[in-house]
C-alpha cells in the first residue's frame, strides 16, 4: 500500500494506492496541517509518493507527518510513454507533470488539460506522447483579489456569469470566467491546428464544475488528476 500526496497551494490532498485503486482522497487546508501524523501514523504503507507546490513549511510539515521517507516528485524529461518538451524541465512544478501523466493513463487522444485552482495551468499532450508545455494564469479568486485590492470600487462579491452583464458583480464573474474559459479554448484552438484534429479536453480542480458550462466543446471533469498521476508513477517505478 502506498500513500499518495498532492501538496497544492491552499490544501494537502491524500490517497492510499493499492496499485489497482485509489482510497477516497482526503484533504486538509495548510492551516490544519499540525493534523496530518494523526491521519497517517497508523497507516500501513509501504512507501510515500508527494508533489509540493507549496512552501517549504508545507514540504517541512509533510516530511515530519509521513509513516516513511518521502519520495519527492519532480518533473522529469519522460516517463511513462510521455516525452516532456519543457525547455527547463527542473523549474517545472510537479504538479502539472503529473497531472499529464494521470492524463495520459485516462486519454490516448491529443488532449488539453485544464486545473482549475489557485492558478489555472492548462497543459497540451499529443497522442504520440509529446507533451508540449502549456500556460499558466491567475485562478478565478486570484483574478478577483487582484480587481479587489488593485482597484478603488471593486472589492465586492462576484455575481453570475451571463451573457451580457448589466451590474458590476455579474461584470465580475463574468469577466473572469470569460478570461479563463477563452485561456483554454485558445489552446485548444492551437493544438487542434497544429495536429489537425480536435483534441479532448480534461478539467480538475476546485473550480472545474464552475468553468465546464461556460465552454464551447464538451470536456471532462476528472477530480485528483495528480494523484492518479502519482499513482500511475507508483505502478512504473
Amino acid at each position: 500500500m502506498k500513500l499518495l500526496i498532492d501538496a497544492g497551494n491552499s490544501r494537502v490532498k491524500w490517497a492510499l494506492w493499492d496499485g489497482e485503486s485509489l482510497s477516497p482522497v482526503q484533504a486538509l487546508p495548510h492551516a490544519d496541517l499540525g493534523q496530518l501524523a494523526a491521519h497517517w501514523q497508523s497507516l500501513a504503507v509501504d512507501a510515500v509518493l508527494a508533489a509540493n507546490v507549496a512552501s517549504s513549511s508545507v514540504r517541512a510539515a509533510i516530511t515530519n507527518a509521513a509513516p516513511c521517507p518521502v519520495q519527492w516528485q519532480h518533473a522529469q524529461p519522460a516517463a511513462l510513454g510521455v516525452r516532456n518538451h519543457y525547455r527547463q524541465v527542473a523549474e517545472q512544478g510537479a504538479d502539472r507533470w503529473l497531472a499529464v501523466l494521470g492524463a495520459r493513463q485516462l486519454c490516448a487522444d491529443d488532449v488539453v488539460i485544464a486545473s482549475a485552482g489557485t492558478a489555472l495551468t492548462i497543459e497540451v499532450l499529443t497522442a504520440g506522447g509529446n507533451y508540449l508545455g502549456g500556460d499558466i494564469l491567475p485562478g478565478y479568486r486570484l483574478m478577483l483579489q487582484a480587481l479587489a485590492h488593485n482597484t478603488a470600487q471593486l472589492d465586492r462579491a462576484a455575481g453570475q456569469v451571463c451573457d451580457f452583464p448589466q451590474g458590476t458583480e455579474d461584470a465580475l464573474a463574468t469577466g473572469v470566467v470569460d478570461a479563463l474559459c477563452g485561456a483554454i479554448e485558445r489552446v485548444v484552438r492551437r493544438l487542434a491546428a497544429q495536429q489537425g484534429r480536435v483534441p479532448q479536453v480534461l478539467l480538475t480542480g476546485g473550480d472545474a464544475a464552475l468553468l465546464r458550462p461556460h465552454l464551447p466543446f464538451d470536456a471532462r471533469i476528472v477530480d485528483n488528476l495528480v494523484i492518479y498521476g502519482l499513482a500511475n508513477v507508483a505502478n512504473g517505478s
